[in-house]
């Protein structure tokens, strides 16, 4: 009994770091690291875990994985990646930042993207509202011109047809209906020329806003891990303080 208890020890002995080892290596390890730093990351696959760079996750992540970086002031990084457990993963991203020019595109096309691109949202749906009312309101004007242009029109071919073999009485009659058809389609078109205008003022506006009024890059502080950035969104200001492990 005691030579077996002996052998036993010894197995257990000699068998521990071997157990050990094997369960350091399903230890999982994934180092995500940005430039600049300061990106809120996440991982999302089987299980969802988020950090701010530079972040080291510990969980047990296998599989097929999407990574996503954000950071104010930069375009957002998105990729898949396939995690082993077994392996140390390190990934490196560099963030491109956002540009003027891309804003001035997107709010050229449609009013507000721009502003929204740069995380304006308020602003940016703002623009859009203002956008959509002033097209709308042209599309009404413009309508309404053609309605009252089409009975001018009618008007004046009556009045041309009854001018070589109608009375005096008729021609009189006729002509006061033209002119006040000439007068409603007169202001029709100026009305249209006023929504008309208002159009192409918010889309100018806008395009305008993204380029004299574009939100610079906040800095960001980070001393041995510790990292302070400030937040200065049109609805919010507020300071972000984070730590990496």
């Amino acid at each position: 009994m005691a030579l077996k208890r002996i052998l036993t020890a010894v197995v257990a002995i000699t068998t521990f770091p071997i157990l050990s080892g094997a369960q350091e290596s399903v230890q999982g390890d994934v180092t995500v690291r940005s430039n600049p730093e300061g990106a809120q990351v996440t991982l999302s696959g089987e299980a969802i875990v988020s950090g701010v760079t530079p972040v080291r996750f510990r969980q047990l992540l296998i599989g097929d994985y999407g990574l996503v970086l954000k950071r104010p002031g930069y375009e957002t990084y998105s990729d898949r990646v396939v995690l082993d457990p077994t392996k140390k993963m390190e990934i490196n991203v560099r963030l491109s930042p956002k540009t003027r020019f891309k804003a001035a595109v997107r709010s050229l096309f449609i009013p507000g993207w721009g502003q929204k691109y740069t995380d304006q949202k308020t602003k940016g749906c703002l623009f859009a509202a203002l956008a959509l009312g002033s097209v709308a309101a042209y599309l009404i004007a413009d309508g309404d011109f053609d309605d009252k242009y089409d009975t001018f029109q009618e008007k004046l071919h009556d009045y041309d047809s009854t001018y070589a073999a109608g009375s005096i009485e008729d021609l009189r009659r006729l002509k006061s209906e033209l002119d006040a058809a000439q007068k409603e389609a007169y202001d029709a078109e100026n009305v249209r020329r006023i929504t008309t205008g208002a159009v192409i003022a918010v889309w100018g506006i806008n395009v305008l806003d993204v380029l004299f009024f574009f939100p610079e890059q906040r800095a960001t502080l980070s001393v041995k891990g510790l990292a302070i950035r400030p937040s200065a969104d049109p609805d919010k200001v507020g300071l972000t303080i984070s730590k990496a492990f």
